[in-house]
Order: C-alpha cells, then sequence, then structure tokens
C-alpha cells in the first residue's frame, strides 16, 4: 500500500464528517475508499445551512438521514474523524468446520434426500398422454371386418364404398411373398419393357 493509502485506512470504521464542494457536511462510518478517493459512508446523515429569507445573519441547519452513501472524491473536500470505531464486545473468533454445509431453514424440516419435493417427481398419471389402455398393442387381425372402417381409422369414419373389394398392401398377410401389387405387372422384375438394349 502506498503511503496516502495506510494513512487513509486507519480511519477505517472511524465516524467521520465529509465537506463537499457545495458546502453540505455529511457524517457518517467511514467504509471504505479507492485510489480516486471515492469514500463510501454508511449510516450517513446530511448536514446543511439555510439561510433565511428575512435576515442576513440567521442561518438555520437541516438535518436529513441518507443511509449508505457513496462520494465522488472529486467533490470531497475535507475528511475530519469525529469518533473512533465502537469498541462493543467482539465476535468470538469461530474455528473452521469440518467442511459441510448445512441449509439454515425457516423453521420447516428438510425433506429427506430419498424423495423428491412435492411436485417435482415426475409426471402424473393420467395426466398429459394417452391412457395405458390405450398403448397397448391391439390383439386380433389388422383386417377389417367386411364393410368396416380400415384399422386405425377414427371412429366415424366411412367404411369402405359398397362393392369395392378389400385390397391388402405389399407385405400384408394374405398376399403371396414376391408378387407385385395388383395393376402393376412387372414391378421389380429388372427394366420396364422398351428400356432394355
Amino acid at each position: 500500500m502506498s503511503g496516502r493509502n495506510t494513512r487513509m485506512a486507519q480511519w477505517l470504521d472511524y465516524r467521520v464528517r465529509v465537506t463537499i464542494s457545495d458546502a453540505r457536511m455529511l457524517v457518517g462510518t467511514f467504509m471504505a475508499f479507492d485510489k480516486y478517493m471515492n469514500v463510501v459512508l454508511a449510516d450517513c446523515e446530511e448536514f446543511r445551512k439555510i439561510k433565511s429569507k428575512g435576515r442576513k445573519d440567521d442561518e438555520k441547519e437541516v438535518k436529513r438521514t441518507l443511509g449508505f452513501v457513496v462520494l465522488r472524491g472529486e467533490t470531497i473536500v475535507s475528511l475530519m474523524a469525529e469518533a473512533p470505531p465502537p469498541s462493543g464486545p467482539k465476535k468470538p473468533d469461530i474455528q473452521p468446520g469440518p467442511g459441510r454445509g448445512q441449509v439454515a431453514g425457516r423453521g420447516m424440516p428438510a425433506a429427506p434426500l430419498s424423495s423428491a419435493p412435492a411436485g417435482l417427481s415426475g409426471p402424473v398419471r393420467g395426466v398429459g398422454g394417452p391412457a395405458a389402455i390405450q398403448m397397448q398393442p391391439k390383439a386380433g387381425g389388422a383386417l377389417p371386418a367386411p364393410g368396416g372402417a380400415p384399422p386405425g381409422m377414427p371412429p366415424g369414419f366411412p367404411a369402405r364404398p359398397p362393392g369395392m373389394p378389400g385390397m391388402v398392401p405389399p407385405g400384408m398377410p394374405g398376399m403371396p411373398p414376391g408378387m407385385p401389387p395388383p395393376g402393376m405387372p412387372g414391378m421389380g422384375r429388372g427394366m420396364p419393357p422398351g428400356m432394355g438394349r
């Protein structure tokens, strides 16, 4: 620390009176300063003198409580110690513990770590998704009943028009393997006719 800093540091925690450039005086506990001589005061009160309109000699001092104040060093004219730091009973030095952090609650016991707090345990059964029965595969054939709606269609969907035969998509049960779908001869057996050499 430089000489000026050590001279300022000796007044920390003192009650000081600071005069600033507009002739106001601030009294507070000197908490901190920096290289620009900015000053922090706690429990600060401002005192200023107001001239009466009638008489020139009559001045009234007005006090105002400010609290925590940061003063720009550029505005400070003087800083004087008013009272030493309070010499109350000092807090006993606490020895470091085993390093275990513990929560300081507000009278509520902490929940055991084995279970999550209410509302944080995961999704609630039956909320936000289909019921378990709807997620099970359907037993039985995939073919619709004659004249019924195709499988997977919502209720109320129109059934197959009357007289139209039920056609099964390729790879479905009832189709011989390797057979092309009806109406598409030669599919999957090389080049289409006329495209050869």
